[in-house]
């Protein structure tokens, strides 16, 4: 067909499509039909308006991000030369069609996912590096310590090995993370030997769970395990740069610990350590529970908050004292200097606190607001969260997978998007006299800390649900009565003692520091004894939260009417917002920590001092409260020197065997078998080894009831969380398929015909 031919079928098409939209128009009732029509103009004036502004630029670090969501899902590692040229034909068509409004914007979201997910892949191959596979025994590693934690419970320390191979040792990684007992670690540059007994590499507890290796993996660490007996030191030898610089770094954060101490002692001086330096190993479990009960949590990890407080206190210290002196106010740009003096101290609390991803992002957005000071545009908006967002995810898109990222960067798009629309009431005529003013900036403090924590707190909700299975109903009331006295007297006085430690005046700011903690210690403490305080719910799924996100950002970054969008997303993610199946039963790797769900809908656990952190995950994607080896954990068990057996839904037992002799009793009177010894040949039950463990990770085990499928029983869905076609650098090879294992028999003519 000529293109002269098509257009009269084009026209007869559109002609028929306007008749049908003309009927239905006349079927409907006239004043519906006068408010449809009114609402498809307003809306077509809201979007072009927000064209028009350039606003819709807004939603390309959207896109960037769902690019690298997409890298990470991918089963197996994409083609990183096939992610670039695919980027570079994007942007040449974008180029080609910017006369073309609609392919253009097109065009540049598709580029802009491109680029997340070209991010993503070169990310990972500048980071590739190898990963070590434990053997049976125990290896010998030699390197220097770059970093210690002194924890409650021990000492972990980060060793970069030295350049060489290891015996035991396959594949030799840079970085090995391995803990202590407590007061062994030995100081940042040391040259240690160390008999270390490595674990198997991290990964996640279940299916759907968090992946803890790709975090340590993106952070260089090879390998992780526990040191046999204390480390060697090893004669003073030239340490490689990064090592040094970590030396120097430590050096400053020490000073500041120890002075902390000689003035304060207890709870508040392990706070205030963990605000000024960065160390937070050595808060009491306690402590962090009930901040983390209670809502205030945030205030332990260096972050937006205290990013914003010491840039803030530094700027209106700076610009205050220059502005008392006329001649330094009136001749120079005192406003950029205080800019340029906070970015500085923002830049120095960003070393000495650890140079932690959640710091980096808070430092990233702090010194683009105090970039928009310096050139005199206005300072917090939603394209600086945007261009914050794009240079934090370009440096670590693997951060886009982090639960502080999201949290973080949700927060602050809320605050910054509530802030834009309530500019306005900052015009309203102020009260005369100084009892007025006082009231509005009272009014004014009280309800901007209530909004800022509803808002943040309401933006976050989902994330802590989704990842953490937990919410803080009272966090609005601990923040309203914990905020002054951080915002007060906790981080600007340890500000001002970290300014007077040179010239030895120090001690005057850290008991003011300590009761500002005593205080912030006391509401969170008085406000986790409250009932329902710790509430626990059930988790939901990434599609819900997924939906949820989408909403967010609509209501965020549009305006007038089109704002009303995200109710669908917002409708969607509540409606699927119902936690995922449960599994029944739960093997971890080692074979030995099983866990199964009871009559009263609860997890039973058997083991678990080795998978302590797996079992702890385990109980938390399930809102429990109980901890690994807490008293009556394994109550649904019994368990004799051969084994232990436990009921299953749907009738059948499960045995968890301990020796040999057990095995074929149990294949006869269980359904499910788990064991670490060869099972016998002809097993009618489902038998899991630690060889099948391997390359399937926790095996997670749904019980389908047959009466809802017609069918007699039940049968059992085995959902592995390690699957066999996904493989990506981070996670460990899979060990080669094992081949069956024929035990010998009693027989020797049996043996001969099974030969």
């Amino acid at each position: 067909m000529t293109q002269q031919d098509q257009r009269p079928a084009r026209s007869g098409r559109a002609a028929v499509l306007g008749g049908a939209r003309t009927a239905a128009r006349r079927a409907m009732p006239p004043g519906l039909a006068r408010v449809l029509d009114a609402l498809r103009a307003r809306l077509a004036a809201d979007f072009a308006a927000e064209a028009a502004s350039g606003r819709l630029i807004l939603w390309l670090p959207a896109a960037f991000t769902l690019g690298i969501l997409l890298y990470f899902g991918a089963a197996q590692e994409p083609s990183l030369s096939i992610a670039v040229a695919l980027l570079a034909a994007l942007c040449g068509g974008a180029a080609l069609l910017r006369a073309r409004p609609v392919a253009f914007g097109a065009v540049v979201t598709l580029a802009a996912i491109t680029a997340g997910f070209t991010t993503g892949s070169v990310r990972t191959a500048l980071v590739a590096h190898e990963i070590a596979t434990p053997g049976k025994g125990p290896v010998r590693l030699s390197g220097f310590v770059e970093r210690v934690e002194h924890r409650p419970k021990g000492d972990r320390i980060l060793l970069r090995l030295d350049a060489g191979p290891v015996k035991g040792l396959d594949r030799v990684p840079r970085l090995v993370r391995l803990t202590l007992r407590k007061g062994w670690a030995p100081p940042v540059g040391t040259h240690v030997t160390q008999l270390t007994q490595l674990l198997p590499p991290l990964g996640p507890a279940m299916p759907g769970a968090h992946d803890f290796g790709r975090t340590p993996w993106f952070a260089g660490i090879g390998g992780v395990g526990y040191g046999l007996g204390r480390p060697k030191l090893e004669e003073p030898a030239e340490p490689p740069l990064s090592v040094r610089l970590a030396m120097a770094v430590e050096a400053v954060r020490d000073s500041l610990s120890r002075r902390i101490r000689a003035s304060l002692s207890g709870t508040p001086a392990e706070i205030a350590v963990a605000l000024v330096a960065g160390d937070r190993s050595a808060i009491a479990p306690e402590v962090e529970e009930s901040m983390r009960v209670s809502g205030l949590t945030h205030i332990l990890s260096i972050s937006g908050l205290h990013m914003a407080l010491v840039a803030g206190t530094l700027f209106a210290f700076v610009r205050g004292g220059l502005a008392l002196v006329p001649a330094l106010a009136l001749g120079f740009p005192i406003k950029s200097l205080a800019a340029i003096v906070a970015l500085t101290g923002s830049a120095a609390y960003l070393v000495l606190s650890g140079n932690d991803v959640p710091a980096q992002r808070s430092f990233v957005m702090t010194a683009l607001v105090l970039s928009g000071v310096l050139v005199g545009r206005p300072a917090l908006t939603l394209r600086t969260v945007g261009v914050a967002g794009i240079c934090v995810l370009a440096f670590t898109p693997e951060a886009a997978l982090d639960p502080g990222t999201q949290m973080s960067f949700a927060a602050t798009l809320a605050l910054v998007a509530a802030y834009e629309r309530l500019r306005p009431l900052r015009a309203l005529p102020r009260p005369d006299g100084w009892v007025g003013q006082g009231v509005v900036w009272l009014a004014v403090l009280v309800g901007g800390t209530a909004l800022t924590s509803l808002v943040a707190g309401l933006a976050t909700a989902p994330y802590g649900i989704f990842h953490f299975q937990r919410v803080a109903p009272y966090g609005l009331l601990a923040n309203l009565a914990a905020m002054p006295a951080v915002s007060f007297l906790v981080m600007p006085f340890g500000l001002l003692g970290v300014l007077l430690m040179p010239f030895g005046f120090d001690h005057l700011a850290w008991p003011v520091m300590g009761k500002g903690i005593e205080i912030m210690v006391a509401v969170s403490d008085a406000i986790a004894v409250l009932p329902g305080a710790d509430r626990r719910v059930d988790s939901v799924g990434a599609p819900a939260l997924a939906l949820f996100s989408l909403g967010l950002a609509a209501l965020c970054l549009l305006r007038g009417l089109l704002t009303a969008v995200a109710i669908v997303p917002f409708a969607l993610a509540l409606l699927m917002s119902g936690a995922p199946p449960r599994p029944d039963i739960l093997i971890a790797p080692d074979a030995q920590t099983v866990a199964v769900r009871g009559p009263d809908g609860r997890f039973s656990v058997l083991g678990g001092r080795s998978q302590r952190l797996v079992v702890e995950q385990w109980m938390t994607r399930e809102g429990d409260m109980r901890k690994a080896g807490a008293e009556g954990l394994a109550a649904l068990f019994t368990c004799d020197p051969l084994g232990c057996t436990a009921p299953l839904p749907g009738g059948g037992t499960i045995a968890v065997s301990r020796r040999a002799e057990s095995l074929e009793a149990d294949c006869l009177e269980s359904r499910i078998v788990v064991t670490r010894d060869v099972p016998p040949r002809r097993c009618p039950a489902q038998v899991v080894t630690p060889q099948t463990l391997q390359r399937t990770g926790t095996l997670a085990y749904h019980f389908r009831d047959g009466a809802s499928e017609g069918t007699r029983g039940g049968d059992w869905q085995v959902e592995p969380t390690r699957r066999p076609h996904v493989q990506r650098p981070w996670m460990p090879p899979l060990p080669p398929e094992p081949a069956p294992q024929r035990p010998s028999t009693d027989d020797p003519e049996a043996d001969a015909a099974s030969e």
